[in-house]
This record gives C-alpha cells, sequence and structure tokens, in this order.
C-alpha cells in the first residue's frame, strides 16, 4: 500500500466532520496527525492498510478518543 498524505487528510477530515468535530479543530488534529504518521511511513519500504489504521489510531486518540475509535474499527462490523 502507498501512503498518501491527502488522501489521510481528507479521511480525518471526513470522518472529523461526521463525528461534528469542529472544522478549525478538525483540520489542526489532520495536520498533526499527518505529519507523525507520515514519519513513521517513510521509515517503512511497505504498510498494510491495519497497519495504517493502527498508527492512525494511535496518532488520533491523542486529540480525540472517538475518532480514534473509528480507526481502531475499521474494516470491523460494529
Amino acid at each position: 500500500m502507498k501512503f498518501s498524505k491527502n488522501k489521510l487528510k481528507e479521511e480525518l477530515l471526513r470522518e472529523s466532520k461526521v463525528l461534528g468535530i469542529q472544522l478549525g479543530a478538525a483540520e489542526l488534529l489532520a495536520d498533526r496527525v499527518v505529519t507523525e504518521v507520515e514519519k513513521w511511513a517513510k521509515k517503512r519500504t511497505m504498510i498494510t492498510e491495519a497497519d495504517l489504521n493502527r498508527v492512525v489510531a494511535r496518532e488520533v486518540k491523542k486529540y480525540n478518543v472517538d475518532l480514534a475509535y473509528v480507526y481502531q474499527n475499521r474494516g470491523k462490523i460494529i
């Protein structure tokens, strides 16, 4: 899987909107998370979607536990 910071930011903003997170806060959160995930991804030659979701959830949890829950359970029936 190829990491795309733009795609991740769009996903974070979309999910934040669904959860009712204000746009300014969502953009700040997305920028910080994308920066950290990009650092993590650059160290790897290959990543899986599950790896990516786990790392995104870990970083998002620092700012919003509800959004982190969405990423922790992505692809699962909840």
